[in-house]
């Protein structure tokens, strides 16, 4: 069996927050709000309309977040009931939330993180997230917050375009910026179109009066015409863009979210190094071939990891039997505990050791192969692709 006990891991994709926030959130409420659905529902701020016994009971029976619940008890010494977790948690995070995090980190040897600012909302500065988790971070700048706040500053598409590539530049400044950002799954969908300059011009000035209702008759043509900037600027400051791939919360354009939506855009910038976060999640095998084709298209495993579950070793096969090992990156994709950073690195990591172990087995690999693979998966690849250092 592989063995990648050791090797560290570099989260590619997950979210800051303020340990504020966790310390006022509902301690009993914990695990619904590490699922899928529960993280979904708060990040689209539907979580309101379910109610709290449904969503006990549909938690109760997923397996992610009863094997969170089994594994933190070990770590926190207590009972593997749902209260009694809950409290030990609460009062280990209490009592001092920086080193509750880090000791979390270090227990799965998560040596760094490349955290979307795009969620949540307001942006939290790289300063306050470091000094809520004492650890290595690189930031991602999501470009749709810049358009939100811009747009309504702006008279003409002109002038939107001037100040977004403004903002572009000037986040390139950063050197802790490490790539660009695009959910424009959430807003208009991934068949990203080619708007003529007076195309772009025409639909903002109807987007505007519209109240900037999004829409794909007024908003696509701008968000499209956008995207495109945000790749020039890609390719002039040497930063890869990751574009979030596949479904996602409830308002995402579920009908234009496939990976198949976004590859006209992906073929015509062959030589650029694009991100298909989430790989297309559930249609992974949409993404895993288009990996397979363009040389500069990567996978991110987020979501796969850990919410998968029982499916992760199948779709696992499926990312590393079809596109090159070199092109795939860990990541949680964490919006809501921190405590899903340590459970889906524990798991990855595992799920990385069976499946790669399984391809030694069958003779596509030999260990040291494998054992290259894995390493490169859980922290070396997103550290070359991102100029990152090690």
């Amino acid at each position: 069996m592989l063995d990648l006990a050791d090797a560290p891991v570099v989260d590619v994709h997950c979210h800051p927050w303020r340990n504020d926030a966790l310390l006022d959130a509902d301690p009993e409420r914990f695990e619904d709000r590490v699922t899928m659905m529960g993280m979904c529902l708060l990040s689209s701020g539907m979580a309101a309309g379910t109610r709290e016994e449904h969503l006990r009971m549909l938690t109760d029976s997923t397996p992610m977040a009863l094997r969170l619940r089994r594994e933190l008890a070990t770590y926190l010494g207590c009972g593997p009931s749902r209260e009694a977790v809950a409290e030990a948690r609460h009062t280990q995070l209490a009592a001092d939330p920086p080193g509750y995090i880090r000791g979390l980190l270090d227990d799965a040897n998560v040596v760094g993180l490349v955290y979307d600012e795009g969620y949540p909302q307001p942006t939290i500065s790289y300063d306050d997230f470091s000094a809520a988790t004492r650890t290595t971070l690189y930031r991602v700048a999501r470009i749709e917050p810049w358009i939100a706040a811009l747009r309504d500053q702006a008279r003409t598409f002109d002038e939107l375009e001037d100040a977004f590539i403004a903002e572009l530049d000037r986040a390139a400044a950063d050197p802790h910026m490490v790539a660009y950002k695009s959910v424009i799954a959430y807003r208009t969908g991934l068949d990203v179109g080619a708007p003529s300059r007076d195309e772009s011009r025409s639909a903002f000035q109807q987007w505007r009066e519209d109240g900037f209702r999004e829409s794909r008759e007024h908003a696509k043509p701008v968000r499209d015409a956008l995207l495109r900037r945000a790749l020039e600027a890609g390719k002039r400051h040497d930063r890869p863009l990751h574009i979030h791939c596949g479904g996602g919360d409830p308002d995402v354009v579920l009908s234009h979210a496939h990976p198949q939506d976004l590859f006209p855009l992906l073929r015509e910038h062959l030589g650029q190094p694009i991100v298909l976060i989430h790989s297309g999640w559930p249609w992974i095998e949409e993404a895993a071939y288009i990996a397979s084709i363009l040389p500069y298209v990567y996978l991110d495993m987020s979501v796969l990891v850990p919410w998968g579950s029982l499916a992760i070793d199948q779709k696992l096969e499926v990312l590393l039997g079809a596109a090159p090992c070199a092109k795939v990156l860990y990541g949680s994709d964490e919006a809501s505990e921190p405590e899903v950073l340590w459970l889906a690195a524990r798991v990855g990591r595992e799920a990385l050791e069976r499946v790669l172990s399984v391809a030694v087995e069958r003779r596509w690999l030999s260990e040291p192969e494998a054992q290259r693979m894995g390493r490169g998966i859980l922290a070396e690849n997103a550290l070359r692709l991102h100029g990152m250092a090690g």
